[in-house]
């Protein structure tokens, strides 16, 4: 178990994992292209990944967190039918999987002699959440698609949950129960995390930071650097700062 930091404009070319493992996306998000098919694996996703999958992958549009698992085969022997998406591959996000894989990532940092056994005890929950999302019909519903593709497209507009729920056809109570207990935070927490990568990548690209704000879709400067301070613990023109020393540092 590992994590890794994928700094912006990354590029894995072709490359084969003989183990099965599976990725969680904390921030940022990329594209991967197996020989069949091309798939977005964004924030508060889970990428599963079969035994000898092949594929590349792009970082280009936003530095990435991800929290990487191998799974060798006698653990997935034990899964049995549970092992079935991993076997199949695809993505798959939830509250529950959010919260396990944060557990997951709070225990690689503590790494005492009790984690091997606690990271067993929450693999196993959350493929067991899997299958029985699987079992119930665990699919999401169609107008949740719908809602939280209009959210990542329209998010720098000012947008609300009214405004969401109607161009949907839902109450706006049952969007917002159903929204996060489908992945784990609200409209507006998403709206916000969507605004800060966008305004990251910005920052990480020279723009300027009054700019960056109006384009992230914020009222105004004041309540972007505190909006972003709060999040990366580092105000938007420090980070600005060091994206680009970074930048030039690597060109050299």
């Amino acid at each position: 178990m590992s994590e890794t930091l994928y700094a912006r404009g990354t590029f894995l070319p072709w490359h084969r994992h003989e183990e099965s493992y599976v990725t969680f996306v904390f921030a940022g998000g990329y594209r991967e292209r197996s020989r069949s098919s091309t798939r977005t694996c964004g924030a508060r996703m889970l990428v599963l990944h079969p035994a000898g999958d092949t594929h590349e992958d792009d970082f280009a549009e936003r530095p990435t967190r991800c929290l990487n698992i191998v799974l060798d085969a006698s653990f997935t022997a034990r899964l049995g039918d549970a092992a079935e998406p991993l076997h199949r591959g695809g993505v798959i996000e939830g509250a529950e999987i959010t919260s396990i894989a944060s557990r997951l990532s709070a225990e690689l940092r503590l790494s005492d002699t009790a984690a091997p056994l606690i990271v067993e005890g929450l693999l196993l929950e959350m493929f067991g959440v899997i299958s029985r999302n699987r079992a119930t019909g665990g699919s999401m519903p169609a107008w949740l698609a719908e809602a939280e593709a209009i959210v990542r497209r329209r998010f720098v507009e000012k947008i609300g949950l009214s405004d969401v729920a109607a161009a949907v056809g839902v109450h706006p109570v049952h969007l917002a129960r159903t929204y996060r207990r489908r992945f784990g935070v609200s409209v507006g927490e998403r709206v916000r995390a969507l605004r800060l990568d966008f305004a990251r990548e910005q920052l990480g690209a020279g723009a300027a930071v009054a700019a960056v704000a109006t384009n992230s879709g914020f009222a105004d400067q004041s309540h972007f650097t505190k909006a972003f301070t709060r999040a990366h613990g580092v105000g938007p023109a420090e980070y600005r700062r060091r994206m680009f020393r970074a930048h030039r540092n690597a060109s050299r």
